[in-house]
């Protein structure tokens, strides 16, 4: 982010303090109650969002040199992403030619050669089929022909996107849009502190709308960190499907008597961005941390978090200040996933006709404009390599 823009958007911040005021949607907006219990709808949204959209599924600092590789299953299909010998990023459907086992069983690791655990059959990290028992049983086969099927991946800016299957490349400029410039002189954070997943008895929207509003802080997070941020102090700005989001610690209202020169934005606020369908990446003093919601059936998602940053957790101090975080990523996910729950019950009982979002929650709202776009797109047998 660019100094211009930095000081912009703490005085527009301040200003919100000193009139009391925040940025709100134009209007309410109402969803059907359906949306989150249809199964047919469900599966509309696998398709279009999780299978033929571009999805978040990783960091550079999980690929470290060539020879690494990580493999991802939450989109529903299974994926290997490696760096081959040459440095080269390249991802492929993990699944073995002979019979569908997975080419690469292991969740991450650094090798030259990735093993079916079924039958043996061997690929290297360009996928291509280096070796099978018992050749002399498939006498003729064509090796070229049975390498790992290719999908499109890309990398920008630390984070590594695939579409999960098989077309053209991502076009990455198309996709993020004016977020891409704005993270560009970001530096890219070289160490992986913590992975973890969570799977949560709610549809995938449910969990997704709570992590794009804050309207639930004081109240949900009353106890931790709710007093630590202003009031639903947020600033929206939209990148087409894509947002970013500030939100307002209360010591924003220091900089107020401070020279301009020594305001830093994250010091005093939060900065997201979401990236659509089902990202959201957050920048803080000392580290970067994404949380990720991958739809497993109609009631249950799977919550992922990496966490990065341009130290190590090599020292006990360090250590310390990394489990702090967590702990604290820990208590107020874990009110997050029990309300998130909670919803979903009451979303089935048959209460409510309609999911209500008040202006307060314009990032929760928005999203669903670019989910009604896609759905349309897909619906209509657009071609994934234009998305």
């Amino acid at each position: 982010m660019d100094r211009d823009t930095e000081l912009h958007l703490i005085e527009r911040l301040l200003a919100h303090v000193d009139a009391d005021t925040r940025d709100l949607a134009p209007a309410l907006v109402e969803r059907p109650v359906r949306e989150y219990l249809d199964p047919v709808r469900f599966g509309e949204e696998q398709e279009a969002l999780f299978r033929a959209h571009p999805v978040v599924v990783g960091h550079t600092a999980q690929l470290p040199e060539p020879g690494s590789f990580f493999t991802h299953d939450h989109s529903g299909v299974p994926i290997v992403v490696t760096r081959n010998e040459a440095g080269a990023l390249q991802a492929f459907l993990n699944v073995c030619r002979h019979r569908g086992g997975k080419a690469a069983g292991q969740a991450c690791g650094s090798a030259k050669r990735m093993t079916c655990a079924y039958h043996g059959w061997t690929y290297d990290l360009d996928g291509r089929l280096r070796g099978l028992p018992l050749a002399d049983g498939f006498d003729g086969l064509d090796r070229e022909a049975y390498g790992l099927v290719p999908v499109p991946v890309a990398e920008r800016h630390g984070l590594i996107y695939v579409r999960p299957r098989p077309g053209g490349p991502i076009d990455l400029d198309r996709f993020l849009g004016g977020i891409s410039a704005e993270v560009a002189d970001e530096p890219v954070a070289a160490h992986l502190l913590a992975s973890r997943s969570w799977e949560v008895a709610c549809n995938w929207k449910v969990l997704l709308d709570n992590f794009l509003e804050l309207y639930h802080l004081a109240t949900l997070h009353a106890s931790n960190i709710g007093p630590m941020f202003e009031p639903n102090r947020i600033l929206f700005d939209d990148y087409g499907p894509n947002r970013r989001r500030v939100d307002a610690r209360r010591s924003i209202r220091s900089l107020a008597g401070q020279p301009r020169e020594q305001w830093r934005l994250l010091d005093h606020a939060l900065r997201t961005y979401f990236l659509f369908p089902n990202t959201q990446t957050f920048w803080t003093q000392d580290y970067f941390s994404w949380l990720s919601v991958w739809p497993v059936a109609i009631d249950r998602t799977v919550c992922t978090q990496l966490i990065v940053a341009d130290w190590a957790a090599d020292t006990d101090r360090r250590r310390a200040h990394l489990q702090t975080n967590l702990d604290l990523f820990d208590l107020t996910l874990g009110e997050d996933f029990a309300m998130s729950e909670e919803v979903q019950r009451g979303l089935g009982s048959g209460a409510n006709e309609t999911v209500l979002f008040g202006r307060h929650e314009h990032g929760a709202a928005a999203v669903y404009g670019a989910v009604d776009e896609a759905l349309g797109r897909w619906r209509c047998g657009e071609s994934v390599d234009a998305w």
